[in-house]
């Protein structure tokens, strides 16, 4: 362009000289002719001056027109294109949008002056000055947000706050259509899922043909009937399971109305008075049907681990449970028994030597089961070692008792000793805990590989990795109670000492609470064996005798005690002797006050844990109360331990996990 314009500045200066010199030499040859031609040069000159000028005004008005037209055609598309565009400062204030903004989000900018107005989860500290993009649901739309960083370039030079000068840009994208049918996929696809029949022998027993088959038809009704409702599909390949397929959205409303199949078939009547219970595994959300398949079939045994009568159910990796409102019914049959006494005894027989733990901090009940386990292996020839954490009270009083029977020496070990002992082919033996976490020698399970779990807690969703032989009973009193019965049906006689039968025994009486809570005939049977076997009840209540301080103690504890909801909570003062045991304690009686439901007691444990310990009447399910915090148990007998948590913290804590299950709670008994 520069050039052209410096060729025709050439070319005009050119012809004016060249003009002149023609003038110059006419002038010469003569005067009025060269007037004449002056004149006439200035004439042409003027009039193509003008045209000229003419010209170039029209061309400029067409430009202008052209241009214009340019402008208003961006600003259009601009302000209607299909995606809505907001621009904001620093403080979120919208500076400018287009009109699809304003026709999308119904926007009203003279009440609303912020876009976290509309977008309530916006954190612009956290994207100030970057870009990228999220997904937001407006209303009925579903939105693809892309922002992008606009940095004024004169802000460093003409302001102090180069922040203040700068925006970011918004596009929102509609993405409803596509996102309704990716969460309409979603909704349909399918969750696999297996149903038992718990307890189908003990409601049938003693029934004539007709009434079993008319109890067995109204439970298929109602299970088959569940299923239908939600267009599904089930089938009956045993006498008590069933096999299913449902839509993910169906799950969905099932976890909303917490399994509302598990109540119907609990209020089937039943002739022996017996309420029949139904376990449920279900599983969504995993990449093929065959990984579907196999996760439900682990959600059902964890169900049934658990006690029965609940609904276990995994959404990819997150496993929740819902019911378990009833206890576990005491199976009146030993053939169980006999048969894991039998393997345990093979097993032995394959192994070089055994080692025997508990969970950490252990109580009486846990220690007494190991000593029993430990007097199995003795009796079968192998060397044996029962793994202590650090001295407890439960400990030290059994403990300083063993000098009286030389079979205990070197008996107890420590986790560090108990390492050195475990090589692959020691039996490794993990008794009232099945939780990895909380045994007593974490590095010496983990460095077995032959495993046995004896446990009566319901089943957590963290068990023991590949445990060659699992004995879990959550209708048993006590692990101890459990040992008692796999000793009498052991393949080689055992003749329990005395103190291996009072700790069996005191771990029976500490579980059961003196024979009141959750104690069948087995228990019974269990202790009058241990008490032909030499059980010394002085030795049994030397071992509960607390001290004048922690009788004091407790009663500091009972006065202090806040009640809410039929909720009792406390705290155990710091630096108390056996804090477990004196909580354990004065959570039992608290629970014995009337209108007290259930009881939550706090106390200090080493390395900045704050232990917890839960007890209930019935109604309020403790074990769910202290799995949510981490722990676990029974429905009436749970507990928990909370790291990283002042005792004040830990407190408001399980009062909002106590208070939400007492509302659910209450929410289930109105829908009922």
């Amino acid at each position: 362009m520069n050039s052209e314009r410096d060729f025709f500045r050439i070319l005009t200066r050119t012809t004016i000289g060249v003009v002149l010199i023609l003038l110059a030499v006419i002038a010469w040859l003569s005067w009025p002719f060269a007037v004449l031609s002056f004149i006439f040069v200035m004439a042409v000159y003027l009039y193509n001056h003008k045209a000229v000028r003419r010209e170039q005004r029209i061309w400029k008005e067409q430009f202008d027109a052209i241009a214009k037209g340019v402008t208003q055609a961006s600003s259009f598309a601009l302000q209607n294109l299909p995606t809505a565009i907001v621009i904001i400062d620093s403080k979120a204030r919208i500076c400018w949008c287009n009109s699809v903004f304003r026709d999308w989000l119904t926007v009203d900018l003279d009440k609303t002056q912020r876009l976290n107005s509309f977008i309530p989860a916006l954190r612009l500290d956290k994207i100030w000055g970057k870009s990228g993009h999220f997904n937001e649901h407006i209303d009925e739309r579903y939105f693809r947000v892309i922002y992008k960083y606009i940095e004024n370039p004169h802000a460093y030079a003409e302001s102090e706050n180069a922040e203040l000068e700068s925006y970011m840009a918004f596009y929102f994208d509609d993405i409803t259509e596509s996102e309704q049918l990716r969460l309409d996929a979603e909704a349909s696809a399918p969750a696999f899922g297996f149903l038992m029949m718990d307890n189908i022998e003990d409601v049938t027993k003693g029934l004539s043909d007709v009434e079993y088959t008319n109890l067995w038809a109204e439970i298929n009704n109602a299970v088959v009937e569940e299923i239908d409702k939600y267009d599904g599909f089930i089938r009956n390949y045993a006498e008590d399971s069933y096999i299913f397929c449902i839509s993910k959205e169906a799950l969905t409303d099932m976890i909303a109305h917490n399994f509302p199949l598990l109540a119907r078939v609990h209020s089937i009547p039943t002739s022996r008075r017996i309420p029949a219970t139904i376990s449920i595994g279900i599983a969504a959300g995993e990449p093929s049907i065959k990984e579907q398949s196999e996760r439900a079939r682990s959600a059902l045994e964890l169900a049934l681990g658990r006690g029965g009568d609940q609904a276990s159910v995994y959404i990819g990796s997150d496993l929740t449970f819902y019911g378990g409102k009833t206890q576990g019914s005491e199976k009146n049959t030993r053939v169980r028994a006999r048969v894991v006494a039998q393997a345990i005894k093979e097993l032995m027989d394959d192994a070089d030597n055994v080692i025997v733990m508990g969970h950490e901090r252990e109580d009486y009940d846990s220690i007494g089961g190991a000593i029993g386990v430990a007097a199995m292996a003795k009796a079968a020839g192998k060397i044996v070692h029962v793994a202590v954490s650090d001295q407890t009270v439960a400990i030290k009083k059994l403990s300083d008792l063993f000098p009286t029977e030389p079979t205990f020496a070197r008996l107890l070990v420590t986790p560090q000793e108990a390492e050195e002992l475990t090589t692959d082919n020691t039996l490794v033996f993990v008794v009232d805990v099945h939780r990895p976490d909380m045994v007593a020698a974490v590095k010496a399970l983990q460095k077995s590989k032959r495993r046995v779990v004896i446990d009566h807690h319901r089943r957590a969703s963290d068990f023991i990795e590949k445990p060659l032989l699992t004995y879990l009973e959550p209708a048993s009193s006590s692990t101890s109670e459990l040992v008692t019965e796999l000793i009498q049906y052991f393949a080689e006689p055992i003749s329990l000492n005395v103190i291996e039968a009072s700790a069996l025994y005191a771990g029976i009486v500490v579980d059961t609470k003196n024979f009141a809570v959750q104690t069948g005939s087995r228990t019974f049977d269990a202790a009058s064996f241990l008490r032909r076997s030499g059980a010394d009840l002085s030795i049994v209540r030397h071992l509960f005798m607390e001290s004048f301080e922690a009788m004091q103690y407790r009663s500091q504890m009972l006065a202090e005690a806040e009640r809410t909801e039929g909720l009792a909570f406390t705290v155990c003062p710091g630096g108390v002797k056996g804090p477990s045991i004196l909580a354990a304690q004065t959570a039992d009686v608290l629970i014995t006050i009337e209108g007290i439901e259930a009881s939550f007691v706090l106390y200090h444990l080493p390395d900045d844990v704050i232990g917890v310990s839960a007890r209930s009447q019935g109604n309020v399910n403790v074990q769910l109360i202290m799995e949510a915090l981490g722990g676990g148990g029974h429905r009436t007998v749970a507990g928990a331990q909370l790291s990283h948590m002042t005792i004040e913290e830990a407190k408001a804590a399980v009062q909002a996990e106590a208070l939400k299950a007492v509302e659910q709670m209450k929410k289930e008994e109105q829908e009922e």
